[in-house]
């Protein structure tokens, strides 16, 4: 890892000698599970072959890198960056390369990543200053549940088979007519916990029971809620209150009278198979952990934690 000419680089040594430099281009991730980093060929995007791993505060191989070799050589696809930004104009070349406009790019995930092109908007009430209906800005209430669910399973839903190029799918169309899932959707054993919440809640049966839970059931998309377990936890008490869903009914849990935190016991965070990263000072590869969205009873895995959590806390 160096600083030099005004940026950040990574360079590979063979021998001591430089094999190969690449600048950060592109930063992806907000850091809380980790980061990685994109370097620019011209018009193409490749991945630099180090990440930065936040739960051990180090550096680890990039997902998909072998961690015994400095290969600067994954390209980035349209997909990549259609769920790691909000915008980006992609081309594909008949060799299979993709091209970027660099200057197209809306980097991150904002409000138009959901709810579409503000200028447009803008622009349109600015020429129609009597119109009352919303142009070009989406409202997620108006959809459909599917509807509503497609939009987070653009990015949630695994690897997916793409039908039409990246970035064609506007919240609001039906997704597996642009891409379609690239593995068993019925076999829920199958599912990673990386990537994958929309297949796995989806095999949930507070999921199948219901005709009106999806994502944003549990996730407010305008707040930062992250690690917030009491906050969680009241939305699954909203429906297993004892009335309309029953409630919990595991003995230790109702002696402790624990009600802030359902999630670490019927969402866990599970390891893995998908990222597994070789982390510097460490022999062992270490599997990400990932909080699983199959919303089930785990005993095994509340045993542990109310003998590690003894007040609950």
């Amino acid at each position: 890892m160096e600083k030099k000419h005004g940026g950040f680089y990574q360079t590979a040594l063979f021998n001591g000698k430089v094999m190969e430099s690449e600048r950060f281009g592109i930063v992806i991730g907000s850091g809380r599970k980790g980061q990685s980093y994109l370097y620019w060929d011209a018009c193409r995007l490749l991945q630099l072959p180090i990440s930065y791993y936040t739960p051990l505060d180090s550096w680890c191989n990039s997902p998909g890198y072998p961690p015994t070799m400095a290969d600067f050589f994954k390209q980035v696809h349209g997909e990549c960056m259609e769920c790691h930004g909000t915008y980006a104009s992609a081309a594909q070349r008949e060799d299979g390369t993709t091209i970027f406009d660099s200057a197209s790019i809306v980097y991150g995930i904002d409000c138009e990543r959901c709810h579409g092109p503000g200028a447009e908007h803008v622009s349109w009430h600015t020429a129609h200053p009597g119109a009352i209906a919303g142009k070009y800005i989406l409202n997620a209430r108006h959809l459909a549940r599917q509807q509503r669910l497609d939009a987070c399973a653009l990015c949630h839903s695994g690897f997916r088979q793409e039908i039409l190029p990246a970035f064609s799918f506007k919240v609001g169309d039906t997704l597996d007519n642009y891409s379609s899932a690239g593995y068993d959707t019925a076999a829920v054993s199958n599912l990673d916990v990386h990537g994958n919440q929309y297949g796995l809640l989806t095999a949930s049966r507070c999921f199948r029971e219901s005709d009106q839970l999806d994502c944003s059931t549990c996730h407010d998309p305008h707040a930062d809620e992250h690690g917030k377990m009491e906050v969680y936890s009241s939305r699954c008490a909203g429906c297993h209150n004892g009335t309309s869903l029953h409630s919990c009914s595991y003995a230790p849990v109702i002696k402790m009278r624990l009600t802030t935190n359902c999630i670490d016991c019927h969402m866990p965070a599970l390891p893995s198979n998908v990222i597994t990263l070789q982390v510097s000072g460490q022999e062992q590869p270490v599997h990400d952990l990932v909080r699983t969205h199959r919303v089930a009873v785990y005993p095994r895995i509340s045993a542990e934690w109310l003998r590690e959590h003894p007040r609950g806390q």
